[in-house]
Parts: C-alpha cells; structure tokens; sequence
C-alpha cells in the first residue's frame, strides 16, 4: 500500500488532501502540531469509514516531534 504524509491534514486543505488520498486507497498519517487535533480528524475520518489513516504529532518547531 502506497503511504503518504500530510501535514496539516487535521483542517482546511490538509484535511481534504488526506481524503482524497485515502480515497484514492493511500494509507496516510496525518500530521498535525497537535495531537489531539490531528486525533479528532482521525474520528472524524473513522466516522466515514476510513481504518487506513493514523495521527503523528509533527510540529517543525519540536525538534522531538521532527526527529
């Protein structure tokens, strides 16, 4: 399965690049600052039926989350 990752894929733009990757059958992480953020588009995505997509913290301005 093709992978891909999306930052700022918890609103907006991001949001509707990711769905249309996973429709297009992608696995995709979604990226976001927040984590909490980015799990509330998971359940949102899991509400529409989507199991191919996880949540990573990525924040260029967190070396940790980078790393």
């Amino acid at each position: 399965m093709t992978k891909a990752l999306i930052t700022g894929a918890n609103k907006s733009i991001g949001f509707e690049t990711a769905g249309q990757q996973l429709q297009q059958g992608y696995y995709v992480y979604i990226g976001s600052r927040s984590i909490e953020r980015g799990n509330l588009a998971i359940e949102k995505r899991k509400n529409e039926g989507v199991t191919n997509a996880e949540s990573i913290h990525l924040d260029v301005n967190d070396t940790a989350s980078v790393d």
